[in-house]
């Protein structure tokens, strides 16, 4: 929120924030004030209630309780500054038998069942350690649009309220997708039912379909492709010269195939790419324009690839402590209104002159009163009233407006009719396969390539306060449904697209889908461990590629999720700059930008940066006191991160001697 201009105040302790020494800190915490506050001491507690009272929005992550200790819960605090936005995030919610426990994201992520959902990476049996740390990503993006909500209504009302949000929700929502099984909530359907619910064929071990299947080439790079339509997928054949096999009844229906012959075809495809190079392969691929195709790249080397340059999703901060810090972009372009970091992070108590200084010279924000007495009604939901026009397809885009139809707002899905659905609208097959795409919205067909079509769409248009769609470059415009057009019907809509690469550069019309971003932006080589990709000069039969492709694909799952909390994200603030403006603007999301946010612990570099992180080769965790273990019966997962914790621990297993 500092990138987008908000006065954000980092309070730490005396000793400085615990957590900084994480390398990527300086990263997360740019553009913000800080200081030190002793809460041990009633100077401290009275200082940090002060601040409070000249603030819009209090942001706290202890565990429940820690607050109150000091008097700072919310309870008090709303009491005494009724117009105060106080938001809570945790690790196991604010309630229960867990509430208490450490929220680390590899603690939570083993007790609700993710690295359980990962099981079958790689070819051992039991749980594997989840390195992305998507929990954390998506409870961040859920407390941001609940505190832009919670200003929203408290424009209306005159009061503030509570915004809770935890990185358990958040992977326990229908989002947490393991490469197209569902998410853990599907994961125990298909445990305690699962004739009723199979999952997808091979279970934890079962291979990508062939438009996602990953190659290695004659090099030893792997490219990751993404051709979800049939016609990429035979375009990809096409390209690398097996375009025959299309006359062949096993596969001329492709991907519309047995199992059998799609395993058939995996090996031809595999034995096919290993004749040329991957820059070769890509030369091939750009020419063509319609394949979806990309190397893998870690964290580090997504920086310089020619779509993030040239778009803009990496910003270079000059920091004191390390120099020129390259890391992420702000998250979503608003054209009219663009976010840009405001500086690096601050030291240990810098802001404390500064801030400290103002207590009892700024007023306090006013308090306000009941809504009743203020003779104004409150919301049912935040979003009541906001109508999202839905023209985006597969999942990334509409999953993003179905987290907004939970906050309330009126969501019209515009899928193409019957005759359109071979041109890649997925429409109402979409809405059996994958419901929460679907989840809350109404749903009408309409031909955008007929006159009548484009009329239907520009009625609603006129009407609606948000658009979304993910059409390629140029097809708005044919379709009429471009930011010129709407804004000339609608001066006041906020027009949001999101693409795979950007809108600049020679990515920009190329087709991408969920696993590019991944390969692109590096979540998937850190997933995979230390034992994946195999060296480029080690010898591979075609069996050992087939199952590497199965650990790499197994390890790139997320990307469209991630996407769709930053396009919810996108549309919230394009609504908050529209309650100050008056007007709308287009706004632009890319798949590449919200991969690299999800990535933010490892999205960043400057001239004395250590390496990245990885987990073993059997992805149990990252170091003796944060990974997985096996016990008599089922496994446990070890998260120590300081001094205290590691004593706790031996002095609980009784092994004083470690």
């Amino acid at each position: 929120m500092a990138d987008y201009g908000a006065d954000v105040i980092k309070v730490e302790p005396p000793t400085g924030d615990p957590f900084r020494f994480q390398p990527a800190w300086i990263s997360w915490n740019r553009g913000k004030k800080g200081i030190v506050l002793d809460l041990s001491t009633a100077e401290g507690r009275e200082q940090a209630i002060e601040l409070a009272g000249q603030a819009d929005v209090l942001v706290e992550s202890f565990r429940p309780g820690d607050m109150a200790e000091w008097g700072l819960e919310y309870g008090t605090l709303s009491q005494l500054y009724p117009r105060l936005v106080y938001c809570s995030i945790t690790g196991f919610g604010q309630e229960g038998p867990l509430r208490r426990v450490k929220g680390y994201e590899g603690v939570v992520a083993a007790k609700a069942g993710r690295m359980l959902n990962l099981q079958g990476q790689p070819s051992r049996d039991g749980p594997v350690y989840s390195a992305v740390y998507t929990g954390s990503w998506h409870a961040s993006q859920a407390a941001v649009r609940g505190i832009i909500c919670a200003l929203r209504v408290r424009d209306l009302c005159g009061r503030g309220q509570w915004v809770q949000t935890s990185i358990l929700q958040s992977l326990a929502s229908p989002h947490d997708n393991n490469a197209g099984d569902g998410g853990l909530v599907n994961m125990q359907l298909r445990r305690r039912d699962p004739e009723r619910f199979p999952g997808r064929p091979g279970g934890d071990r079962g291979l990508s379909s062939i438009g996602y299947i990953p190659v290695r080439t004659k090099d030893g790079t792997w490219l990751q492709h993404a051709n979800l339509r049939a016609p990429h997928i035979q375009g990809h054949l096409k390209a690398i010269g097996l375009g025959n096999l299309l006359e062949d009844e096993r596969f001329k229906n492709v991907p519309g195939i047995s199992l059998e012959n799609r395993e058939l075809l995996r090996r031809e495809i595999l034995k096919k790419q290993l004749e040329k190079t991957a820059d070769e392969w890509m030369e091939i691929y750009l020419q063509d324009g319609n394949i979806a195709a990309e190397p893998y790249r870690n964290s580090i080397q997504a920086m310089d690839h020619p779509a993030v340059l040239s778009n803009g999703i990496v910003v270079t901060i000059d920091d004191p402590r390390v120099g020129p810090m390259r890391t992420m972009a702000p998250l979503v372009d608003l054209k009219d209104s663009p976010g840009e970091p405001s500086g690096p992070a601050p030291d240990v108590g810098q802001h404390n002159a500064e801030v400290l200084g103002q207590l009892g010279q700024r007023p306090m924000a006013e308090s306000g009163g009941s809504p009743e007495s203020l003779g104004a009604t409150v919301p049912a939901h935040p979003l009541s009233g906001i109508t999202i026009l839905d023209l985006a397809t597969i999942q990334a885009g509409p999953y993003g407006a179905s987290l907004l139809a939970d906050l309330g707002s009126r969501v019209i899905k515009v899928d193409a009719t019957d005759g359109r659905l071979d041109e890649g609208r997925r429409s109402t097959a979409q809405a059996v396969a994958d419901p929460r795409t679907y989840a809350g919205k109404e749903c009408i067909k309409v031909d955008l390539q007929t006159p009548e079509g484009k009329e239907i769409v520009h009625k609603l248009i006129a009407k609606a306060d948000i658009l979304l769609h993910n059409y390629r470059p140029g097809v708005p415009e044919r379709l009429q449904v471009d930011w010129e057009t709407c804004r000339k019907i609608n001066p006041r809509l906020v027009h949001v697209w999101m693409g795979t690469y950007g809108e600049n550069g020679i990515h920009a019309r190329r087709p991408g889908a969920h696993p590019i971003p991944g390969a692109v932006m590096g979540g998937p080589m850190r997933q995979m461990g230390r034992g994946m990709p195999p060296p480029p000069e080690q010898d591979m039969d075609i069996e050992e590629i087939v199952e590497a492709t199965r650990w790499m694909m197994r390890s790139n799952w997320g990307p469209d999720q991630n996407t769709s909390a930053a396009v919810a994200t996108g549309i919230i603030l394009g609504l908050r700059a529209r309650d100050i403006s008056g007007k709308g603007q287009p706004i632009h999301v890319t798949m590449l930008n919200a991969n690299a946010w999800t990535n933010a612990d490892e999205y960043y570099d400057h001239a004395n940066r250590l390496p990245i992180a990885m987990p073993d080769e059997e992805i149990h965790g990252l170091h003796a006191l944060y990974r997985l273990y096996p016990c008599r019966e089922g496994w446990v997962f070890l998260g120590c991160l300081f001094e205290e914790e590691w004593e706790t621990f031996y002095r609980t297993v009784q092994r004083e001697d470690l």
